[in-house]
């Protein structure tokens, strides 16, 4: 069913023909040019990982895998919302375990969409995408951390479901730290109808 999927969902998302799919070497020419507006825009994810895009790919696909994790990393999956001129205009993380960095700090699951596709509901589309179909968190709810000064993360958030934690300051700015449920497949509410 479409709802197991891991590798990819496509979503009727208005006229641009979106659609999500797990990380792939194969999405590198397109990555590059995500990865880097990312990269200009100042994204601390993006701007810890270097300067190219092509060896960045690698990693997170490594990282999937559980493979070459930095010391105090787990394993964590990527998925991209692709438009119908296969652009990545969206990306999406889950870390597939707890820490104290995690669940205190980071959060389980963060995602972006580039600045000329915001304010379209791409970034809830993504949210949900792992609510769904993102591996469901081993003690209950994920922690997920927005930085406050975001009006439309914190929107996002908050229209998935995120419950507010606490605010809190990381060097020198302020974070929302929410908790957040996974949501039930459709197979999965489909076994309790049956």
């Amino acid at each position: 069913m479409l709802a197991r999927q891991r590798l990819g969902y496509r979503y009727p998302l208005r006229e641009h023909a979106m659609h999500i799919e797990a990380a792939d070497q194969k999405h590198l020419p397109a990555y590059r040019p995500f990865f880097l507006a990312c990269h200009e825009e100042g994204l601390d994810y993006y701007r810890r990982a270097g300067s190219d895009p092509d060896a960045w790919l690698g990693q997170l696909l490594q990282h999937a895998e559980g493979r070459a994790l930095p010391e105090g990393w787990v394993p964590c999956r990527t998925w991209f919302l692709i438009n119908g001129r296969t652009e990545i205009i969206g990306a999406i993380r889950q870390r597939l375990a707890d820490s104290a960095l995690i669940v205190e700090r980071i959060g389980h699951i963060a995602f972006e969409v580039l600045p000329a596709w915001r304010g379209h509901g791409y970034g809830r589309v993504l949210l949900q995408y792992v609510q769904t179909l993102g591996e469901k968190p081993a003690h209950g709810n994920w922690v997920l951390v927005c930085p406050a000064d975001r009006p439309a993360a914190v929107r996002t958030v908050e229209a998935c479901g995120g419950q507010l934690l606490e605010t809190m300051e990381n060097g020198g700015r302020a974070f929302r730290r929410y908790s957040l449920t996974a949501l039930a497949a459709w197979d999965d509410m489909a076994e309790g109808l049956i």
